[in-house]
């Protein structure tokens, strides 16, 4: 199941600095240390971590994974820390090394094409391909941009190797992501509220509004108000010119927290299911089937493939011009 509700680039959004950002990242894992001293741990003999932070230079992803990984020895392994649930391909890869990174890459890149990806990364496509098949190793800074690009979770990443309010330029980002966070654990509808907001036909005028989103979401005004309250005390939305409107864009994965995100599952399907009673619009079906546990296997992974893919869509898709709800269940039926 998706665990990223995602707000659409603005136009005229500020470039981010992945550069200062793996220079931030670096100074984060540096601590206490000098320069020197790093640049020893690392096995070099000249000051190389004092031309990282100035930006003169930079490691490999992997190098720099690997130096992460020596001097965090009891951190989460950052596979898992971002993905939440390890592959199967991660068990057999060093997580540190050129493979592994490759691997990663080509995962969250899932079936997004390498043009899309070069374009949103502003990768030259030839440089991509390499790096997603292994044959060239990417950058910190490069592989900072091709995992924004492929799943728009670049503070999820960051936050999978560093605390990220130890980061002078995602601090806050980080914050208002957080608050995201709890916006949606604690009034799910808040989200819906804030994608109808992103519509372009909403109105001006905040009664005007309310009753365009209540109409959207087939919900009523005083569950918009409630959400609309909630999403301005978290920081997630301004008024500006009369009207509600989005703070920042951003993307939020709520899956951080297993047993909240679980309760957000259940209120969704919830709302799937009311629709479906009402007897609303939409595709609403089901099939129960006797299958090998492999095969199983398999189409659970198809589904991630499709999962992957519908984000893609989402992503490049103009106008906005409604509000949809995905919910799906594949599971076996004997499971406990």
């Amino acid at each position: 199941m998706p665990r990223t509700q995602r707000l659409q680039p603005t136009p005229g959004q500020p470039t981010t600095d992945y550069e200062r950002i793996a220079s931030e990242l670096i100074r984060a894992l540096r601590g206490k240390r000098s320069c020197a001293e790093l640049s020893r741990r690392a096995g070099y003999r000249s000051n190389i971590v004092h031309r990282w932070e100035a930006q003169q230079c930079w490691p490999t992803a992997a190098g720099f994974l690997a130096l992460h990984a020596k001097l965090r020895p009891a951190a989460k392994p950052w596979i898992a820390g971002f993905l939440r649930q390890a592959p199967d391909w991660s068990a057999k890869l060093d997580a540190s090394s050129p493979e592994a990174v490759s691997a990663f890459l080509r995962h969250v890149r899932g079936k997004t094409p390498i043009v899309r990806i070069a374009a949103l990364s502003h990768c030259n496509r030839y440089s991509v391909s390499r790096w997603l098949e292994g044959s060239t190793e990417p950058k910190l800074p490069d592989f900072l941009r091709l995992v924004d690009a492929s799943s728009r979770r670049l503070l999820d990443l960051v936050a999978a190797l560093e605390d990220p309010a130890r980061l002078p330029s995602l601090r806050d980002a980080w914050q208002q992501q957080q608050l995201a966070r709890e916006a949606a654990y604690d009034l799910p509808w808040s989200h819906a509220v804030l994608r109808a907001l992103e519509l372009n036909d909403s109105p001006r005028g905040l009664s005007a509004q309310q009753a365009f989103i209540a109409r959207k979401l087939g919900i009523g005004s005083d569950e918009v108000r409630e959400a609309l309250r909630v999403l301005e005390a978290m920081e997630q939305v301004k008024k500006s010119r009369g009207r509600f409107v989005p703070r920042a864009v951003t993307a939020i994965d709520t899956g951080s927290d297993p047993i909240r995100a679980k309760e957000l599952k259940v209120a969704w399907t919830q709302t799937a299911l009311e629709r479906l009673q009402r007897g609303v619009a939409g595709h609403f079906g089901w099939s129960v089937f006797a299958v090998s546990k492999a095969d199983l296997t398999r189409l659970t992974n198809l589904h991630l493939q499709y999962v992957r893919a519908m984000r893609e869509v989402i992503a490049s898709s103009t106008p906005n011009e409604c509000v949809g709800l995905y919910c799906a269940q594949l599971i076996d039926l004997g499971a406990e």
